[in-house]
């Protein structure tokens, strides 16, 4: 090989292998007392979609999650906020129209993207510990369609829902996992379905609400991912017990309240399971 061909080869390893980012994609979520769901929802971003880091904001757990979470923060990969929501510095003031009663929710959500990710990561993803992004076409169409977005100086995308029940399963058995066990959710036309969680670059937001980006600094647009390509599936009822103890009020189950819920079997997520 000539010196100049070389050199050329050279030139474009480094082009191509370097970025002023350190993480390609993180993933900022608060969370309460979820210890028992943490393991199998970092794994999943984790191990499939490559997630570099993980912003998580303790709300006032008293559930022993950072022996689930001690690995991981040991490695660097999970990093702990502890967010209370007696802190003024933690709220985000105001009313905001589809979260009035979150300001601490909002308030690490925009700590996040303007204190922590700024500067570190390209794109950081704003879900819960009961949603999980899923790339229905592969994992390397879902990063094309963000280097689709930045090209086009997108500053947020964002990812439909696809809501689940707890598919009758009362509760998981040990080494059994909720995206594997839970695979009927509501139909496409459900009201839920219209709803969004996004995906942003930290430089282009000036403002961040639970679902989307409120307010984009000048130049930057938002664009919302077909729910065939990429959605997320947010399994927000979880198992039966799970469900009557965080969102049934401790009330006995009422089948048919859960029946909308039932209606479309979709394993899509399951090209994803890992051993």
């Amino acid at each position: 090989m000539s010196m100049r061909k070389t050199l050329f080869v050279f030139l474009l390893f480094c082009s191509c292998s370097t970025s002023p980012y350190p993480y390609r994609l993180a993933i900022c979520a608060i969370f309460k007392n979820e210890a028992p769901w943490l393991k199998e929802w970092v794994d999943y971003h984790r191990n499939v979609l490559k997630v570099d880091h993980f912003y998580l904001y303790n709300n006032e757990s008293a559930d022993g999650f950072r022996n689930v979470l001690q690995d991981y923060i040991n490695q660097g990969i999970v990093e702990v906020i502890d967010w209370d929501s007696t802190t003024v510095s933690h709220l985000s003031e105001g009313s905001f129209m589809d979260a009035p009663w979150s300001a601490a929710q909002l308030g690490a959500y925009n700590d996040c993207l303007k204190q922590r990710a700024l500067g570190k990561a390209k794109w950081v993803a704003m879900i819960d510990i009961d949603e999980f992004i899923v790339p229905v076409k592969g994992v390397a169409s879902f990063y094309a369609l963000l280097d689709r977005a930045e090209t086009h100086k997108k500053g947020t995308v964002s990812m439909y829902w696809r809501v689940f029940g707890t598919s009758g399963v009362k509760e998981l058995k040990e080494g059994e996992r909720l995206i594997e066990k839970l695979t009927l959710r509501a139909a496409d036309d459900h009201p839920s379905h219209r709803l969004v969680k996004s995906i942003h670059r930290p430089e282009a937001v000036d403002f961040c609400l639970v679902h989307i980006a409120d307010k984009l600094k000048p130049g930057y647009g938002a664009k919302t991912f077909k729910a065939d390509a990429v959605r997320i599936h947010h399994y927000w009822t979880r198992t039966e017990q799970a469900f009557i103890e965080k969102r049934n009020g401790g009330k006995a189950l009422d089948v048919a309240q859960l029946e909308p819920l039932h209606q479309v079997q979709d394993t899509t997520i399951h090209q994803y399971l890992y051993d």
